[in-house]
């Protein structure tokens, strides 16, 4: 059943992104999670996995996989310009979106509007929590490669 539930989020972003103008082919159909390059966040208490954004091609938006433990804390920030969707794979988080308390478990899906205050935290005590994070207006997943690449670059040719 989640499978179904990110299927749809995912085929409704895909339908709704506006063309591009891109030649087939400029961008990679599929980035391999073994290739993509993982960083850590939030000091040590997780981790980003940047599959689709601008550094692979992907000028509409961007996806990656948060895996956070229990503890972390995302402090409160604002993207501008990005609306950010969250699907929430495994355990809970906690958060605050536009100044409102609101928690999601395994198989729920979070929408956080272009220009809203939002923070986030995994309750200490509570297993890691995992999430596939999307950016419809790729840009703010960059911030997570200030963090140390946690698996090595792929080798050329592979």
């Amino acid at each position: 059943m989640r499978s179904f539930q990110l299927l749809t989020c995912l085929a409704f972003l895909a339908v709704n992104l506006p063309a591009s103008a891109e030649a087939p082919g400029a961008a990679p159909v599929v980035v391999s999670s073994s290739t993509a390059p993982m960083h850590g966040i939030l000091n040590g208490k997780g981790s980003a996995t940047l599959l689709h954004n601008a550094s692979t091609g992907s000028k509409e938006a961007s996806l990656s996989v948060l895996v956070l433990q229990g503890g972390a804390e995302v402090p409160e920030h604002v993207h501008e310009t990005s609306v950010e969707l969250l699907y929430v794979e495994e355990g809970r988080v906690e958060m605050v979106v536009g100044g409102k308390a609101v928690s999601a478990s395994a198989g729920d899906a979070i929408r956080i509007p272009a220009g809203v205050k939002h923070s986030a935290r995994v309750p200490p005590g509570n297993s890691a929590a995992r999430a596939v994070q999307v950016y419809v207006g790729p840009g703010p997943e960059q911030r997570f490669t200030a963090g140390p690449r946690l698996n090595p670059p792929p080798m050329p040719g592979k």
